[in-house]
């Protein structure tokens, strides 16, 4: 099966065949040097593009330095990642045509602050490079996060409108008085 790298319409270069791939095709390994994924943090920290992939619980990955680096992301792609004995390979999920470039879903699920803005123009793209579970668990986490700056500012707010202002007397304190 012949692959190229060249120009994609997603984001920068990607891979596309040059031969007709048909569904259920092993097509390539996801390798390259393995790292812890502190080290990996470490190595790429403030690095916007990186060619990360986690293998099995996600404390090592892989710092992809062959051709399946270049497979874009896509809220509908042609191919599947699978973790076998340590290893990721990139098989196609239906009949790929010659000359398409070759994608697959990154559910992504660590990214710090990252966006992960999608790029792919699916029909149904979520907008998102991340699973949605991980989408799911963001918005949970954002609007925690605005309820409680919300009931911030109503306490402050209501902490303001209850304290006397200088000088005045409120008619509890001057019944009190006497």
């Amino acid at each position: 099966m012949g692959l190229i790298i060249r120009s994609s319409a997603i984001h920068a270069a990607g891979c596309h065949t040059t031969a007709f791939i048909s569904m259920d095709q092993r097509i390539l390994e996801y390798d390259g040097p393995r790292l812890s994924k502190d080290e990996a943090d470490e190595r790429y920290e403030g690095r916007a593009i990186t060619y990360l992939f986690g293998v099995g619980s996600g404390d090592t990955v892989i710092d992809g330095h062959s051709m399946a680096m270049f497979l874009n992301h896509s809220c509908d792609p042609n191919c599947e990642t699978s973790e076998s004995r340590g290893r990721i390979w990139i098989s196609s999920i239906r009949d790929i045509e010659p000359g398409e470039e070759l994608t697959y879903d990154y559910n992504l699920y660590d990214g710090g602050e990252d966006e992960g803005i999608c790029n792919c123009g699916a029909a149904l793209c979520r907008g998102s490079m991340f699973s949605p579970v991980e989408i799911a668990r963001r918005e949970k986490v954002r609007i925690a996060a605005e309820a409680k700056q919300a009931r911030s500012e109503l306490r402050k707010q209501v902490e303001a409108e209850a304290a006397p202002e200088a000088g005045f007397i409120s008619d509890n304190e001057a019944a009190s008085s006497f």
